[in-house]
């Protein structure tokens, strides 16, 4: 019978609720029926609206493409609604035109009184016009279903972790119930972020996460990165990361991240590469967890007091999709991999999609340390090159000699880099003058330490020399 009643709802174009399918229905609240069929005024201070609205048929004109719809909600409002007050059209009966092409047909088979959400703006005059992008007949109107965000939250931006509690698949967007708020972020305007916990939000923004959003469901825990972009909106958008929380709130650390006392503190905020051993790895969830040997470079945005307090400790890295899910799939547990990590919040890194490949095991001077004298120079260096990674544009090179340094230059002895060798990248802006070059040339280039947390340099300009000796 379950399956009779979704079948019918899914063929009447029926939104079914999220309760629907967990056992017995719900009680609906009695809504006082519509008796005024006249349109009102459009409220002054929802002039120039932009958003979406939601609320019961009133009557309509399929010939014209026109509706009037008295109002229950008004769940989200665009970024570039200039309207004072969006709220100001609840309870009001509003004329909406410009229906047009296949949603003439949804709009046919609907009946008055039933209920639909649609995208509407005010482009002038005394109603809205539909733009094209959605019309859909929806279960009738409850309050929890479009949750309302707290004042003092509002202009949030962080991450929380909390529950799955509705998933709407026509929209890309979930409903949470808020566990706990994670953290916030420099940008955060909201008075008082905690004021969430043991609430619901609404969330949208997946388009860009699709694989993610698609392998969540009811009743799942994530941890998401999330901003609240529409101050007169009462959605977020998620705008930095979105993962499963595997995990209770409360519970400690989740399986595989840093071993040996959680998550450093000091690699909060990273931003980087890593090298490391596979522990396990999930290839459904896109998660895998690797014992780290290095940190080969430091990318400038990069947040982390000491990157390298992450070396010896197995950190979880999710987010893995695309492409890089065949990568994953084919590397066996205690080989090595090198990848691109960020930390977004929580106890576990997130890969940004730019480089995850299988790597020879990790060896002393694979990754060469730079002096603390030599940290901060800036000015040209000759050296000989000893490795060429054709795959990151990168090399490894034997110093020679310290040409010059420029007048931005802060090492404190420059020359404790000769006879050492130095990780060099960059050479991307001159793809063929490096693909040119090879083991043993000797190179001249003018380089700068970026990041003072890394032991990489970035190269400027770069030409082939002829050594005196070998």
């Amino acid at each position: 019978m379950k399956r009779q009643l979704t079948t019918l709802a899914l063929l009447a174009g029926l939104t079914v609720p999220a309760g629907a399918e967990e056992g017995k229905p719900k009680e609906q609240p009695q809504r006082p029926p519509i008796t005024k069929k006249t349109a009102d005024d459009l409220p002054k201070a929802a002039l120039r609206f932009n958003g979406m609205i939601v609320g019961r048929l009133v009557k309509k004109d399929v010939e014209k493409g026109t509706f009037v719809i008295n109002v229950d909600a008004v769940p989200r409002v665009w970024r570039n609604s200039k309207a004072e007050s969006p709220k100001s059209l609840i309870g009001k009966n509003i004329t909406v035109d410009g229906v047009f092409g296949k949603w003439l047909d949804v709009l046919l088979l609907m009946k008055d009184g039933e209920t639909l959400e649609c995208e509407a703006r005010h482009d002038g005059g005394n109603g809205l016009t539909f733009p094209g992008e959605l019309l859909r007949k929806v279960a009738p109107f409850k309050p929890g279903d479009y949750p309302v965000l707290p004042e003092e939250f509002r202009g949030f931006a962080g991450a929380v972790a909390g529950k799955v509690v509705v998933k709407n698949t026509d929209l890309m967007e979930i409903i949470i119930q808020v566990d706990r708020v994670l953290e916030t972020w420099k940008k955060n305007a909201a008075k008082k972020p905690e004021v969430i916990v043991g609430k619901r939000v609404m969330l949208g923004g997946f388009w860009q996460r699709k694989e993610t959003y698609h392998g969540l469901k009811a009743g799942d825990r994530i941890e998401v990165g999330l901003q609240h972009i529409g101050r007169q909106s009462d959605h977020l958008s998620v705008t930095e990361f979105v993962r499963k929380a595997e995990t209770k709130p409360g519970s400690g650390n989740t399986p595989g991240t840093a071993s040996g006392g959680g998550f450093p503190a000091d690699m909060r905020g990273f931003n980087g590469m890593l090298a490391g051993k596979l522990v396990s790895k999930d290839v459904e969830k896109g998660t895998f967890v690797i014992n780290v040997d290095a940190v080969p470079r430091v990318w400038r945005n990069s947040k982390a007091r000491n990157p390298k307090s992450i070396v010896g400790r197995n950190v979880e890295v999710d987010g893995v999709s695309g492409k890089w899910l065949d990568v994953l799939l084919l590397v066996r547990k205690g080989e090595t991999l090198e990848c691109e990590s960020r930390h977004d919040g929580g106890d576990r890194l997130t890969f940004p999609g730019e480089l995850l490949r299988k790597i020879a095991p990790v060896k002393p001077g694979d990754y060469p340390e730079l002096p603390e004298e030599f940290r901060g120079f800036q000015g040209t260096l000759v050296g000989k090159i000893a490795k060429k990674d054709s795959e990151t544009m990168e090399l490894t090179m034997l110093a020679r000699s310290i040409k010059e340094t420029s007048e931005k230059n802060r090492a404190r002895k420059a020359e404790s880099i000769v006879g050492k060798p130095v990780m060099v990248i960059g050479f991307w802006r001159s793809k063929d003058a490096y693909h040119a070059l090879k083991e043993g040339d000797t190179i001249e280039c003018v380089l700068q330490h970026i990041q003072p947390r890394s032991d990489h340099l970035t190269v400027g300009q770069f030409r082939k020399v002829n050594a005196e000796r070998d």
